[in-house]
């Protein structure tokens, strides 16, 4: 063998060895690739919010300690409608523009339930995506249970990676109607035009497969994207709302993938509005 054979030999070995070590990190290291979590003390929102919030703490059947805050609905308002907040894979509750996008949700006549998954805020535990799922029925059992809201008067809201934590939940109980914000089809699809050079879809653990799970939602649903988004293209959410069962609506608004609800507020607002009156 000639030495420029052997060189190439050689180097073909050791990008070979490096790969495989790229996909052993990258299979090791899921969880933080999906989850950042922000822990550590979340406070009610303050007076300049505009809202009246309680703090609750619910026990999971795992026996994790969750924390949230809950806002009754606007007072004179006939349907007291409540709704069910499950937010992104970063930060917590009070991360800023949460706060915000709670009060332009309770300025529509609803409710709020927000809460913290395990390992985010004041929630105890490590998050992992069946753990997430357990997360959301605990806080709807609560919604229901504890603060006697009817299943009719519950709206499922979930953003981003929240979006498959909704669509899980709203697959398997009752709500008047849920809304997806930034959805996407499921984690590998989505990783799988991240990480181009990487086999996502055979790697990943986690699945999240919403478009796999939307078929089985059996209430009114609205999707949102911001045509902006960099983080979920929108593409994805089209393919999603594409795989949803009537009666559904796919509204485009100006912003990117946290911004949506301020940048393109008017007809976000709009929107949502009108999905809530056609709930009546």
């Amino acid at each position: 063998m000639g030495l420029a054979r052997r060189v190439n030999v050689w180097s073909i070995g050791v990008a070979l060895l490096l790969y495989g070590a790229i996909l052993v990190w990258f299979r090791a290291n899921e969880r933080r690739l999906i989850f950042f979590p922000e822990a550590g003390p979340v406070g009610l929102p303050g007076p300049a919010s505009g809202l009246v919030a309680r703090r609750f703490t619910i026990v999971t059947p795992d026996h994790l300690r969750l924390v949230g805050w809950s806002v009754a609905p606007p007072p004179g308002d006939p349907h007291g409608r409540w709704v069910l907040i499950l937010h992104g894979n970063s930060g917590n509750i009070a991360t800023p523009g949460r706060i915000e996008h709670n009060r332009q949700l309770y300025g529509l006549g609803l409710g709020i339930v927000a809460f913290d998954y395990r390992g985010y805020g004041e929630s105890e535990g490590t998050p992992t995506e069946s753990g997430l799922y357990t997360d959301a029925r605990a806080a709807y059992d609560f919604l229901r249970d504890s603060l006697g809201a009817p299943a009719s008067r519950i709206v499922i809201y979930g953003h981003s990676l929240g979006s498959a934590v909704a669509i899980e939940l709203a697959s398997t109980v009752a709500a008047g109607g849920l809304i997806v914000e930034g959805g996407f089809t499921s984690l590998p699809d989505l990783g799988a035009e991240i990480y181009l050079w990487i086999p996502v879809r055979a790697l990943a653990r986690s699945r999240f497969a919403s478009l796999d799970r939307i078929g089985g939602v059996r209430m009114p649903i609205l999707g949102i994207h911001g045509r902006d988004d960099m983080t979920i293209p929108i593409a994805q959410g089209r393919r999603l709302f594409a795989g949803a069962p009537a009666p559904k609506e796919f509204l485009e608004v100006a912003g990117g993938h946290d911004d949506a609800y301020e940048v393109g507020r008017a007809e976000y607002e709009r929107g949502i509005r009108r999905f809530l009156e056609g709930l009546r």
